[in-house]
């Protein structure tokens, strides 16, 4: 779902790590259905958390960042004996 892996979805005082993830498959040639990605809410950058030491806190309910993502449904065109992409 994101464009690129976030540095952090989780962040307190003695653990930064990527937890959280949205996972999809594109459609193939084996696999007629999936998702293609079509944008994602921002991450937060780590000074605005590093400002208040960690997650959760008066600003941040979660000690896990949402990960927020579009999604597109698609086919891949073999469905029905059609030919193409």
């Amino acid at each position: 779902g994101c464009p690129d892996m976030p540095n952090f979805t989780n962040y307190a005082v003695d653990f930064v790590e990527t937890l959280d993830y949205v996972l999809a498959s594109e459609p193939s040639k084996t696999e007629p259905y999936g998702f293609g990605a079509e944008s994602a809410a921002p991450m937060p950058p780590e000074e605005d958390v590093r400002r208040y030491v960690a997650m959760p806190n008066e600003f941040m309910p979660s000690d896990h960042v949402s990960v927020v993502c579009d999604l597109e449904w698609k086919t891949n065109g073999f469905l029905n004996g059609m030919n193409g992409v």
